[in-house]
């Protein structure tokens, strides 16, 4: 049996079963981290005041690269649920808000 024939729970169970919750905690941080330097070297792309070597395609697949390695390791922590999804709908309309109010 392979890897890919294990449905995304058990290959989630797979992990947890192998690393400590402290440990996967630091693995989030680490990887937030590096999500954070992605979207900067792709601000640097955009803005062009510091240039960079990179490529505009590059520097979005790593950011996509580093948004999937964090929503992975929410996921292994159980904490991707639906309730996430309620407070980002909390947040978004104070967002929207807020930019309404300043026109």
């Amino acid at each position: 049996m392979t890897n890919e024939s294990l449905s995304a729970d058990k290959r989630l169970k797979v992990i947890t079963g192998r690393i400590n919750s402290v440990e996967l905690l630091a693995g989030l941080a680490e990887e937030c981290c590096e999500l954070g330097q992605a979207a900067l070297k792709l601000r640097r792309v955009y803005d062009g005041q510091n240039p960079t070597p990179v490529s505009e395609k590059e520097a979005i697949d790593r950011l996509y690269e580093e948004a999937a390695d964090v929503q992975l390791y929410l996921k292994v922590l159980y904490l991707y649920q639906p309730m996430i999804d309620d407070i980002c709908n909390v947040k978004l309309n104070r967002w929207v808000s807020r930019l309404s109010e300043s026109r």
